[in-house]
């Protein structure tokens, strides 16, 4: 399995519909996602485990 990194493109396993981007790692190995909705909405999730998420090619 790819180790997640800084700027890959993943999508949450409970929203497989929206592409996130990792923008931090946690010192708990936790990551910062964030996805750009609109011109004016960003969505961002803290705290989400490796095992929450799926890496897109």
């Amino acid at each position: 399995m790819k180790k997640i990194e800084l700027g890959d493109h993943v999508v949450l396993a409970t929203i497989e519909n929206i592409t996130f981007k990792i923008v931090a790692e946690n010192t708990d190995g936790s990551y910062e996602i964030e996805a750009k909705i609109s011109d004016d909405q960003i969505l961002r999730y803290g705290n989400i485990s490796k095992e929450m998420l799926r890496i897109l090619d």
